[in-house]
């Protein structure tokens, strides 16, 4: 059975299922005053009073309150610097990479109050995408390739020390990733990871099953072909897998912004209806089994199915967006130091 076929009868065959309980019947996006006026990526939700974000110019943003109040503060080592990937463990201890060169990785264990350096690449060429745990101890970092090879950085102890991934496949020319969320790769806790790439001939998703010790990689439905086009964000839940992006270049255009998966990240489709425009982040909502929310410059988007069809909501000038685990509560952060705490409403049949 060829993928358009199967697609076509998996869509109809979710088509004929129940509606879930406690369906979600909308979102509440509450505007917050963070304080500063920079574009903001860098999205670390740790429970629904719990955030931080990481910022340009060394600047991080704390919240504890649920966002009635973020505090400020400066990695004075990281002037200059723009914190687009962060990991908070708890509401002092939080972890911040910085993209670009030098790459460096930066942690604070009092709030926010001072900051250590863990780690510092030493080649001009890595470049930091994405920043995620498995659990308190065992961590991920993904990089643009250096050298022609993929650069994915291990830790074991909680991002006290890190090693080089091996067994990884060979990149494509020009493939890279992209920092535009913090949420270019996925994890679940049984250890499995996905990573999308662009900038290729093709957008690929690289996989590990086994917290990072072996990987394999397959082709995604998105935009590619150009420095500019692929695969900005991934989201999974359970098997279900969703993956964002397009070419940010093109922020209007809805072909090749979004495919998913069934099964856990083997076999990718197209949505039957896309989002409406390059979409930077994706999430999945929390206790609503199959939603993802999506966000981008001219829009944000709902998907009720797993991927397949997507409804355009008004919500635009987001970059990144996170739920906080197992709560109808999460932030979205955006252009000119935008943030919004959302709170998703749901069916209330029992």
């Amino acid at each position: 059975m060829g993928t358009a076929t199967l697609a076509a009868g998996l869509i109809a065959l979710g088509a004929c299922q129940p509606a879930p309980r406690n369906a979600v019947i909308g979102i509440d996006w509450t505007m917050q005053e963070s304080g500063v006026h920079s574009s903001l990526r860098g999205l670390a939700v740790v429970d629904a009073d719990i955030a931080w974000i990481g910022a340009p110019d060394g600047v991080i943003l704390r919240t504890v309150d649920g966002g009635e109040t973020w505090t400020r503060s400066r990695v004075e080592a990281a002037a200059g610097l723009d914190f687009r990937s962060a990991h908070g463990f708890n509401g002092n201890h939080a972890l911040f990479f910085t993209a670009g060169s030098p790459a460096r990785l930066f942690e604070t264990r009092d709030g926010g109050a001072s900051f250590t350096l863990l780690y510092e690449d030493g080649s001009d060429a890595a470049f930091f995408d994405g920043l995620a745990f498995w659990d308190d101890r065992r961590g991920i970092a993904f990089s643009d390739p250096v050298d022609g090879v993929f650069h994915i950085l291990l830790t074991e102890d909680g991002g006290q020390s890190w090693a080089a991934a091996g067994n990884l496949p060979v990149p494509l020319d020009g493939e890279a990733g992209f920092a535009a969320s913090d949420t270019s790769l996925a994890l679940d806790e049984a250890g499995r990871v996905w990573i999308g790439t662009g900038g290729g001939a093709r957008a690929r998703i690289l996989s590990s099953l086994d917290f990072g010790a072996s990987w394999g990689v397959v082709n995604a439905p998105l935009a590619s072909g150009q420095a500019g086009a692929g695969i900005f964000s991934i989201a999974a839940a359970g098997n279900t897998l969703v993956a964002v992006g397009g070419d940010y270049t093109r922020a209007d255009a809805r072909d090749g912004v979004a495919a998913y998966s069934l099964d856990g990240g083997r076999i990718w489709f197209e949505p039957e209806v896309p989002p409406a425009g390059y979409r930077s982040a994706v999430a999945s909502m929390p206790g609503a089994g199959g939603h993802f929310l999506a966000v981008g410059p001219n829009g944000s988007d709902l998907s009720r199915d797993g991927g397949r069809v997507w409804e355009a909501m008004p919500e635009a000038g987001y970059n990144a967006i996170a739920f906080a685990p197992g709560t109808p509560t999460g932030w979205a952060i955006g252009t000119d130091g935008k943030i919004a705490r959302l709170t998703i409403r749901r069916d209330s049949q029992e």
